[in-house]
């Protein structure tokens, strides 16, 4: 089959490798849409948990074709999403209904082969049946909502809430929605390309600002005493520094940009002291793709206008090239 390898830090291959083998309680999926995360550049310059080289990829939906021998809730023909998330199942942080944190965790697209490829194999346990009111491209989409589901499931929340969000990209979006849903009353957005910004005015942000040298006195325009949420969905550590200066006494910041493994921030513990301040970091996802499925069934999350190409795998440079700069939004193959 044909599949995106990345051999090493910094280099992309597309390439003839075998089919994979399907295992007793495992599906071989033929996938339909795989879709390109910013965690695939944090792979691709060894930012992140991944031995290379790797068969990237871990957003995606397709086709069952063989199902292992002792699979029984799925049948070839099915249209499946699957959680990337393999956790053991018998570990302290499985017991306690943490499987993101499994102690002997796996991940497809991240320690073992992934979807950038025209046939992956994974667990049955981890894929999902599909509701024919969700298309290809929504069900691509299902991973990176069930991370925002997960991101919200811990985030403290009140109707009325004031909100400022660093980050237009595709996840940023998503998340941005969330907290529309939720109740936001003021939903700021913040971002240094403008066609992410007005699609966020789009999409229900109560401004768009761009970061530039007047963004200091535009924020504080809007919340002179700060924001009752603050989140950053850039990675970015001198982005999330930054954060800190808007978030009001009491106030709740969301970590759910991905930041290279190696970098830190400066932060005064007086001031989490002082300020009343919780802080809150969100990994991937726990148990959060079937309300991922129901928002996007619901057409409650618009994935649509955040898919800027379809290419195919053999473009998947191309692309790669284009989202790594910014100069694309959701990036989704079609192997």
């Amino acid at each position: 089959m044909d599949a995106v390898v990345f051999p090493a830090a910094g280099r992309i291959e597309v390439s003839s490798v075998p089919d994979p083998k399907c295992g007793r309680e495992e599906v071989v999926v033929r996938v339909a849409r795989a879709g390109l995360c910013g965690t695939d550049i944090h792979i691709h310059r060894n930012e992140y948990l991944s031995p290379f080289p790797l068969i990237p990829g871990h957003e995606f939906a397709g086709e069952v074709v063989e199902i292992g021998a002792d699979v029984r809730h799925l049948q070839v023909g099915d249209r499946v999403a699957v959680d990337p998330n393999i956790d053991c199942l018998a570990c302290e942080f499985c017991r306690r209904q943490q499987n993101n944190h499994c102690s002997n965790w796996a991940g497809i697209g991240i320690t073992r082969p992934g979807a950038f490829a025209q046939f992956v194999a994974a667990p049955a346990r981890v894929a999902y049946k599909l509701p024919e009111t969700i298309d290809d491209a929504q069900a691509a989409f299902i991973e990176p909502v069930s991370c925002v589901v997960h991101a919200m499931n811990r985030l403290p929340f009140s109707a009325g809430d004031t909100v400022l969000l660093f980050g237009a990209g595709p996840i940023g979006l998503v998340l941005m929605q969330m907290l529309k849903l939720r109740g936001a009353s003021t939903l700021v957005v913040v971002d240094r390309q403008p066609h992410r910004l007005a699609l966020a005015s789009q999409l229900g942000a109560t401004h768009a600002l761009l970061a530039d040298e007047s963004l200091d006195e535009a924020l504080k325009t809007i919340a002179p005493a700060g924001f009752a949420i603050v989140a950053d969905a850039t990675g970015v550590p001198a982005v999330i520094q930054r954060a800190f200066d808007y978030l009001r006494p009491c106030g709740a910041y969301l970590q759910f940009g991905v930041s290279p493994k190696d970098k830190t921030i400066a932060l005064s513990p007086f001031r989490i002291f002082k300020h009343d301040w919780t802080i809150i970091g969100t990994f991937a996802l726990r148990y959060t793709f079937e309300p991922a499925i129901a928002l996007l069934a619901s057409r409650a999350i618009d994935i649509a206008p955040l898919i800027s190409d379809v290419l195919p795998l053999q473009q998947f440079e191309q692309g790669f090239t284009a989202f790594e700069k910014g100069q694309s939004l959701k990036v989704q193959f079609t192997p």
